[in-house]
């Protein structure tokens, strides 16, 4: 024992700077060993004071204790040992243990102090206990409150008092303990382990005086002895309480501040320096991290306020069950440029470049040349050049090869066009420097600002020459990439960027914009549309700078809403889609579970009466909802439907006819421009949306091209054939 005590205080020298001597030396008075230390020992031993603190060595234990994982392991393993001892306890009580930690965890604060000062050991005592502490407390709020009060009191007083003191064993230590428990687990720690050690101590005068001044009464307790801890320890642990006290649901802080009252509370622990410049730096991270998390709740209060006060101001809706009556203006428009292509007789090469005109390859070829300048590479490409590698990317759709070498390799007739009009190091040369924008001038809040100038072109062209039609769908789309994180369910290209894009029925592509957190498209904020509302709306501006003809747009559940559908109708847009649940506007229409129980053909409808705006849910092969502020009910027609080896006609109303009938335009596209992809990529990320844009552009060339042409007309592997043999014979280089 004497040897133990000698251990004791020589930690106690490095762990705890006190007064010094004139010499230098660290003083520490311990006492003589206890006679009955031995017996006290062994009878903490079984106490739950023994069992706890072995529960807070196995939870607080860190990583950086040891010099490696298997040392790591192994220290958790010994720890756990000695908290659920597994040689002495049967499984049911080891299952007992972890159940009542658990519940104690979930406790409120209030009651883990009064649970942990009875010692209970069993689930059913506790239970027991919380239920009689209910009966008699009344108002679980007000003595919550209370308990508080009396917590932030005695957190005061305790602050003065040295967090290592040790004090004796007395009646009075189980309330103690309690309320240095809610004060700092550092100081827990320290009176659990006096518990184990019980050492006789000396009463501080300093301690009586300051006691006295401050008017706190002792309560019979002995009095602690001098504070032989810095002043920069009690600033910690003040600050650690501060902020457990400021976010008490904060899971992360409250993980990190348990790490930082370990750390700062184990007097026995090595490399004292290192452990200083983990709390610091910890304690930094928590302040910012507390700073930030209050911002975020202010911004998210803010918010939930805002919205709240816009609902308010919303009037209530007024359902009634009747048919749709629209009052928009026929459709009776005459698209006179579809005419002038079909006078002009244009062939696919020609058709293709109303896309990719001489104003794209310009701009391609004074950013690829201006790009690399800026490499320090004299590249002097020009559009024929330019041309021949966009012969190559439309011949890698339908004449593949593993590797884009072995188109100077191989020898057929594809081939040879090849290596005639470009050599391979050229092409690579051209290929790898091949760019869309200037460097010194991206916008840095668009993450496709590399390809923003190809894109509006683009879009620009597509509009310019799309056929005018009644109908439209708009939807959202993929091009292929395995390197991003996005992903599309329901589409035959599920991981790579996603695309909104509006086409006509028959697929010819009018308006795409690549997804990005912050859109570039800009609406009026004042219609809170979310962002699918938005980018129909924008769509819907899209189509009307040709004119101010009553389109329909239809769209599916993502982009569907009541307030939508009003909007639209309000700049004259007509608009029908399928609705979710939750975007209905509380309209009584039939549940879906209800719905299922109907035979087929049976639907339900109403019609908001100050918006016009019909809402209708059909049971076919499956149960839709639907809304739309310009078609209806009537006319209903008959639909054939299969039912158990058995077809019979069901009703179809026509909002769901006509729905059917356009909502194929995107999946069309889709199915072109995958049958004939470009192959051909170089290492920069944007080269498969360069490739994407090259296939929508030739699939648009020969929608064109099928309706200008309705006998004649070329099937598209034929008319990319042609474009791409084309590009290949007439703009061969003749000095390669």
């Amino acid at each position: 024992m004497s040897l133990f005590l000698e251990a004791l205080k020589l930690s106690m020298d490095e762990a705890l700077p006190g007064p010094t001597s004139e010499n230098g030396d660290s003083l520490v008075k311990v006492k003589e060993e206890d006679p009955t230390w031995e017996q006290m020992c062994s009878f903490q031993e079984s106490s739950c004071d023994t069992r706890e603190l072995c529960r807070l060595r196995f939870r607080q234990f860190c990583y950086q204790e040891v010099t490696g994982p298997r040392e790591a392991l192994a220290q958790l393993q010994e720890l756990c040992h000695q908290w659920l001892r597994p040689e002495t306890h049967s499984k049911e009580e080891i299952l007992e243990l972890l159940v009542l930690e658990q519940f104690l965890t979930i406790l409120p604060k209030e009651l883990q102090a009064r649970v942990q000062a009875c010692h209970l050991e069993s689930r059913k005592d506790v239970v027991t206990m919380l239920e009689n502490l209910q009966k008699d407390t009344g108002d679980p709020g007000q003595q919550t409150s209370l308990k508080m009060e009396e917590e932030a009191i005695q957190a005061l007083v305790t602050e003065e008092r040295p967090p290592w003191s040790l004090a004796h064993r007395s009646p009075c230590r189980n309330s103690a303990q309690e309320k240095v428990t809610n004060i700092s687990p550092v100081a827990e720690e320290v009176v659990t382990k006096d518990a184990l050690f019980n050492a006789k101590q000396e009463t501080s005068e300093e301690l009586q005086h300051s006691a006295e001044a401050s008017g706190i009464p002792s309560r019979d307790c002995v009095p602690q002895p001098p504070c032989y801890t810095s002043v920069h320890t009690d600033k910690t642990v003040a600050h650690l309480n501060t902020l457990k006290d400021r976010h008490p649901g904060d899971l992360w802080a409250q993980m990190h501040i348990s790490s930082l009252e370990y750390a700062a509370g184990d007097m026995m622990r090595k490399g004292r320096k290192k452990d200083k410049a983990r709390v610091s730096e910890l304690l930094q991270g928590l302040a910012f991290s507390g700073d930030s998390d209050v911002e975020e709740d202010n911004k998210l209060e803010a918010y939930h306020a805002q919205k709240k006060l816009r609902l308010s101001n919303v009037p209530e809706k007024n359902w009634t069950k009747r048919d749709i009556k629209p009052n928009f203006p026929s459709w009776l428009a005459l698209d006179s440029g579809l005419l002038n292509l079909k006078n002009e007789k244009l062939n696919p090469v020609e058709l293709f470049e109303l896309f990719f005109d001489d104003e794209v390859f310009n701009l391609i070829v004074n950013e690829t040349n201006n790009y690399a300048s800026q490499k320090n590479v004299n590249l002097e490409v020009t559009v024929q050049e330019v041309r021949c590698v966009f012969g190559i990317l439309l011949l890698s759709g339908f004449v593949r090869r593993p590797r884009r070498g072995m188109y100077w390799e191989i020898s057929d007739a594809d081939q040879n066009l090849v290596r005639d009009a470009i050599r391979r190091d050229r092409f690579e040369l051209i290929f790898s420097y091949l760019h869309f924008a200037d460097n010194s001038h991206l916008d840095q809040k668009d993450k496709f600002t590399k390809l923003r100038p190809l894109i509006k072109q683009m879009n620009r062209n597509f509009l310019l020459y799309a056929p005018l039609e009644e109908y439209y769908y708009f939807d959202k789309t993929m091009c292929e990439c395995f390197d991003s994180d996005q992903f599309l369910n329901g589409k035959p290209i599920r991981i790579g960027y996603k695309i909104w894009c509006g086409t006509t029925t028959q697929g010819y592509l009018v308006w795409f914009e690549p997804y990005q957190e912050e859109s570039m498209v800009t609406v009026d904020k004042d219609l809170d549309l979310g962002l699918g509302g938005n980018l129909v709306m924008h769509f819907a501006d899209v189509l009307l700078e040709r004119g101010q003809y009553p389109y329909h747009l239809c769209f599916d559940s993502f982009f569907t809403s009541v307030k939508l559908v009003s909007a639209l109708k309000k700049k004259g847009v007509r608009a029908t889609g399928t609705i979710r649940e939750n975007r209905t506007e509380k309209c009584p229409l039939m549940n879906v579970e209800h719905m299922r129980k109907m035979k087929k053909g049976y639907f339900d409808f109403r019609v908001e009466e100050n918006e016009e705006v019909i809402l209708c849910r059909w049971h076919g092969d499956g149960i839709i909802s639907l809304c739309s502020n310009a078609v209806g009910i009537e006319p209903a027609s008959e639909l054939s439907c299969s039912d158990e080896e058995e077809i019979h006609q069901i009703a179809q109303p026509s909002i769901v006819k006509l729905y059917g009938e356009c909502r194929e335009g995107v999946s069309k596209m889709d199915q072109i421009i995958s049958k004939y992809r470009v192959r051909v990529r170089n290492k920069k990320w944007y080269s498969v949306l360069v490739s994407y844009i090259i296939d929508v552009a030739m699939n648009n060339a020969w929608q064109l091209h099928r309706t200008c042409n309705p006998g004649t007309s070329l099937d598209l592997l034929d008319f990319r054939k042609y474009v791409a043999h084309f590009y290949l014979e007439h703009n061969a280089n003749p000095s390669d």
